[in-house]
């Protein structure tokens, strides 16, 4: 996957309240929304070890990362189905630098993938 698909996958992502086995087990290991959606296939464990890492890295990089209680999200959720308040906008400004990188690295692959095929002929 490029740099652009994980971007997306946190910033379109929220967790709720997570740290220890009884939250997450009150929670059913749902609370670990942005790390299921960069990584689906771990186990519930691994989210745990995995949440505090990703909101490191997060901040190291300066992606929004947000994490709330799971009943204020309801709250926004509710507000935003019944029409008195709307989604955040896609901050579009952070995917931009990631899909140059990823235009780049097509380029660079594609280049080296002739220059394979001229070398075979």
């Amino acid at each position: 996957y490029s740099g652009s698909f994980y971007l997306r996958q946190v910033l379109a992502s929220v967790d709720f309240d997570y740290g220890n086995d009884v939250v997450d087990f009150l929670h059913g290991w749902l609370n670990y929304q942005v790390e299921h959606h960069l990584w689906p296939s771990l186990s519930m464990l691994s989210y745990q070890k995995a949440g505090p890492l990703v909101k490191a890295a997060c901040e190291k990089h300066g992606v929004p990362y947000v994490k709330e209680n799971v009943f204020w999200r309801v709250h926004k959720t509710t507000e935003i189905m019944v029409g008195t308040k709307s989604m955040r906008w896609f901050p579009e400004e952070f995917e931009a630098e990631f899909l140059r990188i990823d235009e780049e690295d097509d380029k660079a692959k594609a280049a080296e993938f002739a220059a394979a095929k001229a070398a075979k002929a």
